[in-house]
């Protein structure tokens, strides 16, 4: 957990915000294409980085089948693909290409 909230910390396509006592870190997931100014970033989804269990990140999907949200369902699949890609390859240094 710690080695992927280092790697969202150097990259503006992520905003990090504390939660109540240091339990959970949220991550937001920006999309915006490449060399877009940042005031272009449009959030994509978030995760929730939980220090209450080892090494939990959960994401809400609760409001994905909401009828007012169709594209709900496809950003939680884009959040689970980033969520992946961190797992696997982030690291303080990397340069990792997103789909989203």
């Amino acid at each position: 957990m710690g080695r992927i909230l280092a790697y969202c910390k150097e990259h503006t396509l992520f905003e990090i915000y504390p939660g109540e006592e240091g339990s959970q870190q949220t991550v937001i997931v920006n999309s915006r294409q490449e060399n877009e100014p940042l005031e272009n970033f449009k959030p994509l989804g978030a995760f929730y980085c939980n220090y209450l269990g080892e090494g939990i990140i959960s994401i809400d999907q609760e409001e994905s089948d909401y009828d007012a949200i169709p594209s709900a369902q496809k950003h939680v699949a884009y959040i689970k693909q980033v969520i992946n890609i961190l797992i696997e390859k982030a690291h303080p240094g990397a340069k990792l290409q997103f789909p989203v």
